[in-house]
């Protein structure tokens, strides 16, 4: 949400062009939160995959 809208007042608006119920500031701040640490173990464990296959590829 953070990356893409910037605020949330900017996914509020957006919800409201879409005719959808706001979402309170608070509990935005805790879905950024949520999904900050989900993006960051996806990104770690990707890394981490991509440096073996790397690894193994060199000692080929």
């Amino acid at each position: 949400m953070k990356v893409c809208l910037n605020r949330p007042v900017k996914v509020n608006n957006f919800l409201s062009t879409l005719n959808i119920t706001l979402i309170a500031n608070r509990n935005l701040k805790k879905m950024e939160s949520r999904a900050e640490e989900a993006i960051k173990k996806i990104s770690t464990a990707s890394s981490n995959k991509v440096a073996i296959n790397a690894y193994e590829k060199e000692m080929e």
